[in-house]
């Protein structure tokens, strides 16, 4: 999982950022760094998404389905997963 002022593995987070580059049309610095640039464009993908990446937790604690965390935790891995490969078929993971 990648988050904000964490060790984060770089070649992950590179993946990351050439995903919103591709898919969200970000024009991040495939960096390997997740700073406050991939933290706002996880952000931006997290609102676009918002019924499959945050609405699963909202029976968790989290107030509804518009609000991001930037955190790219199980439902926002797996919808990247899910739009870099759709044959995937991923089921929501167990949460939290």
């Amino acid at each position: 999982y990648i988050k904000l002022g964490k060790n984060n593995n770089p070649d992950e987070v590179k993946k990351l950022q050439v995903f919103l580059n591709e898919h969200m049309s970000e024009r991040l610095p495939v960096t390997g760094f997740y700073g406050a640039l991939s933290f706002a464009a996880v952000q931006r993908f997290q609102v676009r998404y918002g019924s499959d990446v945050l609405a699963p937790w909202i029976p968790h604690g989290h107030p509804d389905g518009q609000t991001p965390t930037g955190y790219v935790y199980k439902t926002t891995k797996r919808m990247v997963n899910m739009l870099k490969c759709s044959a995937l078929n991923l089921t929501i993971p167990e949460l939290p």
